[in-house]
């Protein structure tokens, strides 16, 4: 009886439902997936994490400017620790409180970017964050990963990024400057 019970919950969790009632179809991912930043195409290694509700993305030398009397940030972002940095420039959406260990909390500038993942875009809010000292430059929190994954932790790279739609679209960019 256990063995159905568990292979019937297996069977249902692709598509699970919401809480508003609607159906959904997610994919099972492993913690770690090779995604693609768009306009840029670029190919990440991100960490899937559902104890985060915001996800996150490696930014140094953060640049506080206005265009048009809109706030917005200047930021570099490496895909790996090796990598050259990219300049990238994004609209300020808003400034996030996280709760960070130990009680503390810090304020981050959140950002609005496109990611591809199994030949699809997605657009996402990031907070900008120097993740130098973390293995992975970008992390998925819930708020990206409650309509799109569910997350096996004891897989990783289910979906294969030279597999993957995305990896094979035109960048489209001035890879340079991270602009569209």
């Amino acid at each position: 009886m256990t063995c159905l019970l568990a292979f019937s919950l297996a069977m249902a969790a692709p598509s699970a439902a919401r809480s508003d009632g609607v159906t959904q179809d997610r994919k099972i991912m492993g913690w770690l997936e090779t995604v693609f930043l768009r306009p840029l195409n670029l190919r990440v290694t991100a960490k899937l994490d559902t104890g985060a509700k915001t996800s996150s993305l490696h930014a140094g030398n953060v640049e506080h400017f206005s265009r048009d009397g809109d706030p917005w940030v200047r930021f570099e972002f490496r895909a790996d620790k090796t990598a050259d940095p990219i300049r990238i420039e994004r609209p300020l959406v808003r400034k996030a409180v996280i709760k960070e260990r130990l009680s503390r909390s810090s304020t981050r500038d959140v950002v609005t970017l496109t990611i591809c993942k199994n030949g699809r875009d997605y657009e996402t809010e990031f907070t900008l964050n120097d993740r130098s000292s973390f293995n992975y430059p970008v992390l998925l929190g819930r708020s990206f990963l409650a309509d799109v994954a569910l997350v096996d932790s004891a897989a990783t790279f289910i979906f294969k990024g030279d597999q993957d739609a995305c990896g094979q679209r035109g960048n489209g960019s001035d890879a340079k400057s991270g602009k569209p």
